[in-house]
């Protein structure tokens, strides 16, 4: 972890993921893998209360069914026990949709790549706004249209459990 980091290890000691295991929810798009698997052993509730029952309850109040992990590899006493952390590892928080302990040193900066991604959003459903107004029109490239629109509503719903639809 960076600098800003406060070393409590919450996202080392619970790892969220969804009922259905193709979502890691601490960046709401990384499927679970093989080396995730490796690298986890499977937590209850119950477990998972202990350790932060806020946090486990932030997670619950997005994805009620998410099953929990805890890392194999996390020690006491200085954190990871690897020298070279898995991927799934490096790239969080860094993700706008990053769930966080809201002691978490990151919360500010997950915050600011979240309304990043929304306005992002936003602007991808203006652009569809501008492609349906050309094929109202009646413009020849109409059928290209349609498929740039269909590519880029499949992105917003890459989002959608996060509000996506709203945004």
């Amino acid at each position: 972890m960076d600098s800003i980091c406060k070393d409590c290890y919450i996202c080392c000691k619970i790892i969220p993921v969804s009922k259905d295991g193709n979502m890691l929810l601490r960046d709401g798009l990384q499927s679970v893998d093989e080396d995730f698997l490796q690298a986890v052993y499977e937590l209850s509730e119950d477990e998972a209360l202990i350790i932060d029952a806020d946090y486990v309850q932030k997670v619950g109040e997005i994805f009620p069914d998410a099953k929990f992990y805890g890392c194999k590899n996390f020690n006491s006493e200085n954190g990871c026990s690897l020298e070279e952390k898995p991927n799934f590892c490096k790239i969080f928080p860094k993700s706008p949709l990053a769930i966080v302990p809201d002691a978490c040193a990151y919360l500010g900066e997950v915050f600011i790549n979240n309304e990043e991604l929304k306005r992002k959003i936003r602007m991808i459903k203006e652009e569809i706004l501008d492609y349906q107004n050309l094929i109202e029109s009646g413009d020849k490239d109409a059928s290209s249209y349609k498929k740039i629109i269909e590519n880029l509503n499949r992105f917003i719903m890459k989002y959608k459990d996060f509000g996506s639809e709203n945004w």
